[in-house]
């Protein structure tokens, strides 16, 4: 993981010593440094602890340590392979209490599996370094993190709530359906009905081998999901959905059980495929597939839990997704 010193706050050359308050008694050293280094993701803080790359108190110590006040935290940082500043996402909306980005598809929301760099938190804890160290020194509660996900290959609006009572409400207007979302999906095939609601429980998928998948069953959490054509063409539809639940991988697999998964979408679509990609990076797919999955994140429209206005932040939609629309106006 790089380290850039002017976008930071670092001196690259030295290490960094960090002083644990009262407020982080007892604390794991893990949970800490990650506090303390938001631009680290979570394997490189435990890496630079497994590796002798920072000391606590001058002595080697566990990931799991528990800290007390006082404790010396010292992080060297003579292995940083590159200064490259972590890459920049456009920014929708802000407030003193949340900010939305859109992120492009092939972007991890998190550092996961193969994506562990450039990924949208660590974008949005680079962007307040400053105030996430002097909230860490002074015990305060300001600290980024995402209010929603969105899957690796699916782009859009992203928000994070910039404190712990920001996020609290913004989860809570979530679960109960207050802030609505609308979809732009490409899906495979010709959906007949001008618009449907797709109302089946999901859990985990019982038959998948990667453990990942969702699918309708009796014993899931409830779903809904709404439906309306834009446009038809030959041998796709491109659909305004609009989940009233926010399951995991929801509109994917319930356009999949309605029979028209989400074009390019190898999961949900074929699981082999899917294992294939994940085997290698440069995987040979059906070239007929698009390189990412068609599903955009387009809008979000909330009563802002602070100020009471009605708050619309829109992602316009991307050029791949729209290349992959005039290729089929083209082929009509």
């Amino acid at each position: 993981m790089s380290l850039d010193p002017e976008v930071r706050g670092f001196d690259a050359t030295a290490p960094s010593h960090l002083t644990v308050e009262s407020a982080h008694n007892g604390l794991r050293a893990d949970a800490f440094l990650a506090l303390a280094l938001p631009c680290l993701s979570r394997t490189r803080v435990r890496q630079k602890i497994q590796t002798g790359e920072s000391f606590l108190n001058g002595r080697r110590y566990a990931t799991s340590a528990r800290l007390r006040p006082g404790d010396i935290i010292t992080v060297f940082w003579t292995s940083i392979p590159s200064s490259r500043p972590c890459r920049r996402f456009e920014i929708l909306y802000e407030d003193e209490h949340i900010i939305a980005v859109d992120k492009p598809a092939g972007v991890a929301s998190h550092p996961t599996g193969r994506f562990q760099r450039d990924t949208v938190i660590q974008f949005v804890r680079e962007l307040f370094v400053a105030e996430i160290r002097a909230s860490l020194g002074s015990a305060g509660e300001f600290y980024p993190r995402l209010v929603n996900r969105l899957d690796v290959f699916t782009s859009g609006v992203i928000f994070a709530a910039k404190t712990d009572n920001a996020l609290r409400r913004m989860q809570a207007m979530a679960a109960c359906g207050k802030i609505k979302k609308k979809y732009l999906a490409l899906v495979d095939g010709v959906v007949a009905e001008e618009q449907c609601r797709i109302d089946l429980p999901l859990g985990s998928d019982p038959s998948s081998s990667t453990r990942l998948r969702v699918a309708p069953r009796e014993d899931g959490l409830p779903s809904v999901t709404d439906c309306i054509v834009l446009r038809r063409f030959e041998a796709h539809t491109l659909l305004a959905v609009f989940p009233r639940s926010g399951r995991q991988h929801q509109i994917r697999a319930h356009l999949s059980a309605l029979g028209h998964p989400v074009w390019g979408d190898l999961l949900y679509k074929d699981e082999s495929l899917f294992l294939e990609y994940q085997r290698s990076v440069d995987a040979k797919l059906d070239p007929s597939f698009p390189c990412r999955h068609c599903l955009h994140a387009e809008e979000s429209e909330f009563v802002h839990p602070f100020t009471g206005e009605t708050t619309i932040v829109r992602s316009a939609l991307p050029a791949d997704f729209s290349l992959i629309i005039k290729s089929l106006d083209i082929n009509q």
